[in-house]
């Protein structure tokens, strides 16, 4: 990517977004010192609602799959193993605090723990599993504004109804930007997308708006067809670097379908014009999401939608990525994994320790995309007979 001839003004906005992306905002408070963050740990933790108090939302990305603190089993997914131990080390001690989501055991439990182990404050909100069931949408307001009167306690500030406007406003312009991004991935390199994506969790909103307005022109100049490569899906929980996009893009593979936490799923949904209710608005918006294993809008609304899509984009495989000890993605990668097949999708399940990969992984998904290759011939075969 940097092999690119690109302005030097769009160069710096690129630039800056691959290294917060790489970085994982562990620099914040020498790159950003007037801005204040408050951990998140779930996309389904509304960052319009931190943004209304001023404050810039961090997803909290582990550096290391390896450490188990002793607050935690080691039969734990090295996400919560690798998060508390930051906090524990005081790498997270000038957030205001974090704020939880229930969406599986694990989290539910490390909020707790955290409460009693940690530095921080902790903002807990608990969204409806079934997200269109009837009162879904009031109930998760009301989740909402208790998080509102918790930060509220915490600030000491409580912002207008007008505040919580603009930062809705701020985030559909980065989803309408960020949606420009996802039309283009095939004809991009899957580590960049990913890395792009990532940035925009990790780093000030309006910073991260304002270098992707300078770098979308860039992206739809260099945008070249994908050729031969192997059409991709992933699908996963949090993917905190690089490599599993990188190892693909190396395989001859391209990613056309990133259904991760940290990729297009945080920003995708509706795009909904205003209402008369910010309130509604807001939750409209993430009931909207595409589901994830934790949280559904119905029995398959998820299936279904990874089906429709991974059909759209002409997917030929899907890597399934499982965090070692995360159940919610595990029961899920069976279903998916049949409705993906009876579609004609291959598909791999790839479970990590974390998100780095190593010779294994590589061997497992050369295999893989091979046999993708080795299906088309077949198939361009058995046409030229007929």
């Amino acid at each position: 990517m940097m092999e690119w001839s690109v302005p030097e003004e769009q160069r710096d906005s690129l630039n800056l977004l691959l290294e917060e992306s790489a970085l994982k905002g562990l620099k914040r408070k020498t790159r950003y010192p007037n801005h204040r963050f408050l951990g998140i740990l779930c996309s389904y933790f509304p960052e319009e609602l931190i943004m209304a108090f001023g404050l810039e939302p961090l997803r909290l990305l582990p550096d290391s799959a390896q450490r188990t603190p002793g607050e935690l089993p080691p039969f734990s997914c090295s996400l919560a193993r690798g998060i508390l131990d930051m906090e524990l080390q005081g790498r997270w001690e000038d957030l205001l605090g974090v704020g939880f989501v229930h969406t599986c055991d694990t989290m539910q439990c490390l909020s707790g723990i955290w409460e009693f182990a940690g530095k921080q404050n902790i903002v807990n909100m608990v969204p409806p599993v079934m997200l269109k069931a009837a009162g879904a949408n009031q109930y998760y307001q009301e989740e909402v504004k208790r998080a509102w009167e918790q930060l509220h306690k915490l600030t000491g500030h409580e912002p207008t109804e007008e505040s919580l406007r603009e930062a809705i406003r701020l985030c559909r312009r980065i989803r309408e930007k960020v949606t420009e991004v996802e039309e283009l991935r095939e004809k991009l390199p899957s580590p960049l997308t990913a890395a792009l994506l990532r940035a925009g969790q990790l780093m000030p909103r309006a910073i991260y708006a304002e270098a992707l307005d300078e770098v979308l022109p860039v992206l739809y100049a260099r945008a070249e067809e994908s050729g031969s490569r192997a059409r991709l899906m992933v699908s996963g929980a949090v993917l905190e670097n690089d490599q599993v996009y990188a190892m693909i893009e190396e395989l001859e593979g391209r990613v056309v379908v990133d259904d991760t936490c940290t990729g297009y799923r945080h920003y995708s949904g509706s795009l909904m014009e205003e209402s008369a209710d910010p309130w509604y608005d807001l939750v409209k918006r993430y009931e909207d999401m595409p589901p994830c294993p934790c949280k559904n809008q119905s029995l398959n609304a998820r299936l279904k939608y990874l089906g429709n899509l991974a059909s759209r984009r002409q997917v030929e495989g899907a890597v399934l990525v499982i965090r070692k000890y995360c159940e919610p993605h595990a029961w899920d990668a069976v279903p998916l994994a049949e409705t993906l097949q009876n579609r004609g999708i291959r598909t791999l399940v790839l479970e990590l320790e974390g998100a780095d990969v190593g010779g294994q992984e590589r061997t497992r998904l050369q295999a893989f995309l091979e046999s993708i290759q080795e299906n088309r011939s077949s198939d361009s075969g058995g046409r030229a007979q007929t």
